[in-house]
């Protein structure tokens, strides 16, 4: 807490080593007193109900008001020496406002740590607003939340969590090395590839009639004959996908032939782990009002072979081949930790039932998204991805939690980090898959809130990287590893780990800006 006439205990060492011990004691405390209801309410979700007894919010209110007096400076006053009244009625607001922070979030600790659940993520709070009830993170919550003048205080979240399960056996795998060859086919689709990485976004006049084709449209959706949120220039597949945690996979429909000016809807069911509780199992429907239609057009050979600065055709596809011969051990390395994944899928007894929630499913997707830029694969490509796995490829998504989880244990089991560093090298990485600068890279990154799933991909590399060098390895002759069914862009990349050639970063793909979440319209 930083408060005028006081010092901040973040510039006092010996402020900070009191400040840091009155927490541990605290939470120590609450681990004790602090009440709790917890109960299942779907798929690896929890909801936690906690009270915090009064007698520690005023144990706690009169700790920070003595810790105050003896740093406290108010005017006609020396240094400690103005009177506790005065005090408390000059730094009430701030006290409680810091003390609220600090105890919903130690009692959630608290209670996480006693209940021994595995938190995924941060809690979600519920609290009333615009006459119902939504969940929203702690900084929203913390306006809605009251530190009580006397009584307990309560509060609602909800969680999820991981599945409980053993590891299998980790040394001694069984893995195949194949002998990759690098055909002219391959060479071919790395190309096409490549064109489409470079290409652009450019408006049509005529009606959208490819699933990668995009509306430009303000959204908004409508329960009860209540539009409940809207959203301004939002960019859509015409395509099944989920638009506020809301599955449409009549989406494609609905939009068929669109074209600029049009006016379309989409029924929806309200999921049953929606934001708003009120609303969760309701009908609903979804309307469009399309201002532009856009179509993704790939530059062609030659231009790619001027970009590249090759003499011809047939000397950029040899170049292509050059690039993906030195990349040969990229291949291997990917289809080795493939069955290290499926060893690890087929022995971890893990259930992960298939309604999963639509944070547990984003988990999932943007894990694949991280996987698909890894490979320089386009973008457009990678959001029809997206939305299949959102809506349609449950299968997938389930196998790709389930992997994220057992990997996750693998980790922390064998005590493997990742540094700024190791994020740094892989950004860069994929800076030049696409030809274009690493800070801008880092940025879109950052703005989609992948980063942090960057550095999740980087530890389970490590951790299957780990385990290959205890697995039993076998040379054989096999082709290269075919990607997931569901995933038609990973399909494309899987024999395409090269990089592009030399390009103009100018000339590269500007990927769609990210879906942004809608505004509320109470």
């Amino acid at each position: 807490m930083t408060t005028p006439g006081v010092a901040d205990p973040l510039d006092n060492p010996t402020l900070r080593e009191r400040a840091e011990k009155q927490a541990e004691s605290l939470l120590e405390s609450l681990k004790t007193v602090a009440k709790s209801e917890v109960r299942d309410i779907g798929v690896l979700r929890k909801e936690v109900r906690i009270t915090v007894p009064s007698e520690v919010i005023g144990a706690e209110i009169s700790k920070n008001y003595d810790d105050m007096l003896g740093d406290v400076q108010l005017p006609g006053f020396r240094k400690g020496r103005a009177p506790r009244a005065l005090v408390e009625r000059r730094f009430a607001a701030e006290v409680r406002s810091s003390l609220k922070t600090t105890i919903i979030g130690q009692s959630f600790v608290a209670v996480a740590d006693r209940e021994k659940l595995e938190v995924l993520g941060d809690p979600l709070f519920r609290i009333t607003s615009g006459g119902g009830e939504k969940l929203v993170d702690l900084n929203e919550a913390l306006a809605a939340i009251d530190l009580p003048e006397k009584g307990d205080m309560q509060f609602t979240c909800e969680i999820e969590v991981r599945p409980t399960f053993e590891l299998p056996e980790l040394k001694g795998i069984p893995v195949t090395a194949p002998v990759i060859d690098i055909t002219p086919e391959l060479v071919a689709e790395q190309l096409e590839r490549q064109c489409r990485v470079h290409g652009r976004y450019e408006p049509i006049t005529g009606p959208a009639a490819e699933e990668d084709d995009l509306a430009v449209a303000d959204v908004a959706l409508t329960v009860d004959g209540v539009v409940v949120k809207t959203e301004d220039n939002l960019q859509l597949g015409i395509r099944a996908t989920r638009l506020d945690g809301i599955a449409l996979p009549n989406l494609g429909e609905a939009l068929a032939g669109v074209k600029a000016g049009d006016q379309r809807t989409c029924a929806c069911t309200v999921p049953d782990d929606y934001e708003r509780a009120d609303l969760r199992g309701k009908k609903g429907e979804f309307s469009f009002k399309v201002h532009e239609v856009k179509r993704l057009v790939p530059i062609s050979v030659a231009e790619l072979t001027t970009q590249a600065g090759a003499a011809s055709e047939a000397e950029l596809r040899e170049f292509v081949r050059q690039d993906m011969e030195r990349e040969r051990e990229a291949l291997l390395v990917r289809a080795k930790r493939e069955q290290i994944h499926e060893y690890l899928l087929t022995k971890a007894p893990i259930d992960v039932p298939a309604d999963l929630s639509a944070r547990l499913t984003d988990r999932a997707v943007m894990r694949r998204v991280i996987g698909l830029q890894q490979r320089g694969v386009p973008w457009a490509d990678i959001e029809r991805d997206i939305d299949e796995l959102r809506v349609s490829a449950k299968d997938q998504v389930v196998r790709d939690l389930k992997l994220e989880f057992i990997l996750a244990k693998v980790a922390e089991t064998l005590g493997l980090r990742v540094t700024e560093e190791e994020v740094n090298n892989e950004i860069a990485r994929i800076a030049r898959r696409y030809g274009r600068r690493f800070d801008r890279v880092r940025d879109e990154l950052h703005e989609r809130g992948l980063l942090l799933q960057l550095a999740e991909q980087i530890r389970q590399d490590k951790c299957v990287d780990a385990l290959l060098t205890d697995a039993v390895i076998t040379e054989a002759k096999a082709p290269p590893p075919k990607a997931s069914k569901s995933s038609k862009a990973a399909s494309k990349a899987a024999a395409a780990e090269a990089p592009p050639p030399p390009a103009d970063s100018a000339g590269a793909e500007p990927a769609p800006k990210p879906r942004r979440g809608k505004k509320s319209a109470e």
